[in-house]
């Protein structure tokens, strides 16, 4: 069996394209290889299962066939010269190059999909340390750049971000792949997206948040006040 990491032949890629297809469209529990290999039109009936062993290992291929491209382009763009390395900067850094995976396909864009169903069902994210350098140093430059806000709340906060960055983009994938929306208008989706991102994550704390911080909750339940 060809390792995850090797660049697919012809009936790999086929049921790689197949399984990202059918995992964004119904989720990842809820197809089967057999659905997998008919989709790809493989003659062999044990074909997904030859080449990559179960329902995860082709988990694992499409994560492989798309994630390193995907990572070159965000290292790319850590790159690129800039008057200031601001929230701004970092998260075009990320999403830009998510939003060039719009671009249509022959085959039709369903990644974004896809990885908004393997949120749900996986969330691991060591697999992407390790196949997601650019992104994690993304990542550790945004929470840098919020240091000043709580540490439960910049968990949170850096924690909803990438689903709200799939969530957003899934639905222009689908609206687009639907003919609901114009790939020329993804621009300024994305810009706006990208701003109000920024603005969430560096939004000031309510008094109610404040108020609901662990160390507060303690004073509040111990009848003391606030500092």
């Amino acid at each position: 069996m060809k390792l995850a990491t090797e660049n697919p032949g012809p009936s790999e890629l086929a049921l790689i394209l197949a399984a990202e297809k059918l995992f964004a469209e119904h989720g990842i529990a809820a197809v089967s290889l057999r659905q997998i290999n008919q989709a790809a039109n493989q003659k062999n009936i044990s074909a997904a299962h030859y080449h990559f062993g179960s329902r995860e290992g082709l988990v694992m291929a499409v994560l492989s066939y798309r994630w390193p491209q995907l990572d070159r382009r965000r290292a790319e763009m850590l790159n690129r010269p800039a008057s200031a390395k601001d929230m701004r900067f970092y998260l075009e850094a990320f999403i830009l190059p998510l939003v060039d995976e719009l671009i249509p396909r022959p085959e039709g864009n369903y990644y974004i999909r896809f990885m908004q169903q393997y949120e749900r069902e996986h969330g691991d994210y060591e697999v992407a340390r390790r196949l997601t350098p650019a992104g994690v140093e993304i990542y550790r430059n945004i929470e840098r750049l919020i240091y000043y806000v709580p540490e439960p709340v910049r968990r949170l906060r850096i924690g909803y971000l990438i689903n709200m960055i799939h969530s957003v983009f899934a639905a222009v994938e689908e609206r687009i792949g639907a003919g609901a929306m114009r790939y020329e208008d993804v621009p300024l989706t994305a810009s706006n997206a990208i701003d109000m991102f920024a603005a969430a994550l560096s939004a000031p704390l309510s008094a109610e948040t404040i108020a609901a911080l662990p160390g507060k909750q303690v004073e509040k339940r111990r009848g003391l006040k606030p500092a």
